[in-house]
């Protein structure tokens, strides 16, 4: 019956818009249809689609939405990591996917409030932006002006944030028919606690590979079954030759000119920069009204504190905010920071108004700023003019060669009619490495140069490049060695090196594998490191996600000791060695002796449950309300991000 009545109204709303499609074909929504659909809208939260005509009701999820939650990702990412990724990296790390998860995850949520009428009030959302401590100030109570200073940095706008918070305030509805309180079983919490802070004592024995030291030589057959078994391992790669042109500041230097007069108007012009600013120490009462404010200076000026002053006023003790030293930048430009500044020390005998109220000021002191002289810093001013003109100039040089290019279909020739010099190197692989292995391709640009002459035919030129240091080149790959598989002779030394380390690790995992076994059987570890000829250690004691590398306690020594039986033996192999390890001593919580941690830890498992529980109430609702994903919408919105 349910399946029925939703095809039944299908099939009426299927009829009512095929009648407005036409009704309105003469309004100009019948060009609107004949323009193939396109659509801002990359997905859709509920509703139905009916073909030709689009979605009628839900919610739906655009482009623009997408966007911006991907560049708000990739400023995360730049803020963390200290660069901003190409599009190319973004895409392989998947961003562009994340912010569509998100966004649709957001409109689910959007959809469910409005389904279940879930509101929050505009007092309910003050209330909340009041309490949060990243908007208090020195007083503790809300600062509008840092408010509204904290979502600019954040590049969000007052609405937006208002927005979010409203909606954060209905979803917290949503989810309150999940309390997190009681859901970890006892007995699961207990387990989950011993397991998480069980601490085991381990002694340890270090067995490197160069304990074996009488690796035989191989013999030929030996060596030719080995190198037919790892030829990969031996091949040549691909080296190439080629010649470049790299133009860079120090081919325009000779056309850069400054004259005295432009350094000493730089000079006068940035002149707050070359020395220490003005600071003042800087008290302030702040009211909603002008007369407030003169009452509070009327009373300090009477013989009571500024602070006794504000309390008698606004009936606030915490009424006074102290600002500490701040140079005139620290404050708002404007009336606040050119009256506080042009105040001597002591109480202001006027209010000063802004967009947040009427200030009463108190200086308690100033410290006074110090230029530097223009001879001091006259060179650096002069290297600075300099460099700014560097980009121009290189701009107009790059322009040059690319006319002259296009000309000769030569870089040599082009290189040769603008001065510039030919560079080669021969034979270098991808990692600019010679043969033998050494690193010939160095500097700045060097990366850049490989790739551009690996991405290149040979005999044929790239096109004109740019680097990150803002220099030009352009590259000729002359000639390519492409990789081979090696002769045995040609690699002899190396595959006989490389027989022996597999051979010495083999014989050495062979004594670790007796070492176990001795132990295990009943010999101590300094009776058995004295017959090896190293030497036993006792590492702290740890938990499963701790180590103690300094005495050979690495992850992998950590897990195998967690797997390990009191008084037993195991072993972890490392890069060059092993480790053995016994377990020593077991040290388990006394869950009587932890009863405020462990109630702290049953608190941490019921909010994981918690949250799980919410993913898949927010699954749940996606399923229930349906989501449809236009893949080209989405793949356009990022082909055009990428432009």
């Amino acid at each position: 019956m349910n399946k029925f009545t939703k095809f039944a109204r299908f099939i009426v709303l299927f009829l009512l818009s095929s009648m407005l499609i036409v009704a309105f074909a003469f309004w100009g929504i019948g060009d609107m249809i004949r323009s193939g659909g396109r659509t801002t809208s990359v997905a859709h939260v509920g509703g139905y689609h009916i073909p030709i005509y689009g979605w009628v009701g839900g919610a739906s999820v655009s482009a623009a939405e997408v966007r911006d939650r991907y560049n708000r990702q990739m400023e995360n990412f730049e803020r963390q990591y200290r660069r901003r990724p190409t599009s190319e990296e973004a895409m392989a790390m998947g961003l562009h996917v994340s912010a569509l998860e998100e966004t649709i995850q957001r409109a689910v949520l959007d959809y469910a409030i409005r389904d279940y009428g879930l509101t929050a009030s505009d007092a309910q959302v003050a209330a909340t932006i009041a309490r949060n401590p990243a908007f208090q100030g020195t007083g503790g109570s809300f600062d509008p002006l840092l408010y509204r200073n904290r979502l600019q940095q954040a590049r969000i706008s007052v609405p937006e944030f208002e927005n979010d918070v409203r909606r954060e305030i209905a979803a917290s509805q949503l989810f309150s028919v999940v309390q997190p309180t009681g859901l970890a079983p006892k007995a699961l919490r207990d387990d989950v606690f011993r397991l998480d802070n069980e601490k085991r004592v381990a002694e340890t024995i270090y067995v490197p590979d160069s304990i074996v030291v009488d690796v035989p030589k191989p013999t030929p057959e030996q060596l030719n079954a080995y190198f037919e078994a790892n030829k990969a391992r031996f091949q040549i790669p691909e080296f190439r030759a080629f010649s470049y042109v790299l133009f860079s500041a120090d081919d325009v230097k000779a056309q850069v000119a400054v004259t005295a007069d432009a350094v000493k108007q730089e000079y006068d012009a940035r002149a707050a920069e070359f020395g220490t600013p003005e600071k003042r120490d800087v008290d302030q009462a702040m009211t909603d009204s002008e007369d407030k404010a003169r009452a509070i200076i009327a009373a300090a000026q009477g013989g009571k504190s500024l602070e006794d002053a504000a309390k008698e006023v606004t009936g606030n003790a915490d009424g006074v905010i102290k600002l500490g030293l701040v140079t005139k930048k620290d404050l708002p430009p404007g009336a606040l920071a050119d009256g506080i500044f042009a105040l001597p020390v002591g109480m202001g005998d006027k209010p000063i108004q802004s967009p947040l109220g009427w200030h009463v000021i108190r200086i308690n002191k100033v410290e006074a700023g110090k230029s530097v002289p223009f001879d001091e810093v006259k060179a650096k001013l002069e290297d600075e003019l300099k460099a700014q003109q560097v980009p121009d100039l290189l701009a107009k040089l790059a322009t040059d060669f690319e006319r002259v290019l296009s000309k000769t279909q030569s870089m040599k020739a082009a290189a040769e009619d603008l001065g510039l010099k030919i560079r080669t190197y021969e034979n270098v692989d991808a990692s600019g490495q010679d043969s033998a292995g050494k690193q010939v391709v160095i500097g700045p640009a060097a990366a850049e140069l490989v790739k551009a002459a690996f991405a290149t035919r040979e005999g044929a030129e790239s096109e004109l490049l740019d680097t990150q240091q803002g220099e030009y080149f352009i590259v000729h790959t002359d000639r390519i060695t492409p990789a081979r598989i090696p002769a045995l002779s040609e690699v002899e030394a190396k595959v006989t090196d490389a027989w022996q380390a597999a051979e010495r690790r083999k014989l050495a995992d062979e004594k670790v594998k007796a070492a176990v076994e001795k132990a295990n059987a009943g010999t101590d570890f300094p009776t058995l490191a004295k017959e090896l000829g190293l030497e036993s250690r006792v590492a702290k004691a740890v938990t499963r996600a701790e180590n103690d590398t300094g005495n050979y306690l690495n992850q992998a020594a950590v897990l195998e000791l967690f797997k390990l039986a009191p008084d037993k033996t195991g072993s972890a192999r490392t890069a060059e060695g092993s480790v053995l390890v016994r377990l020593k001593q077991v040290e388990s919580p006394d869950l009587a002796k932890e009863q405020e941690a462990l109630g702290r830890y049953g608190q941490q498992l019921d909010t994981m449950i918690a949250n799980d529980l919410i993913l898949q109430l927010i699954a749940a609702l996606r399923t229930k309300y349906g989501v449809s994903i236009d893949q080209a919408a989405f793949a356009a919105t990022f082909q055009q991000q990428q432009q």
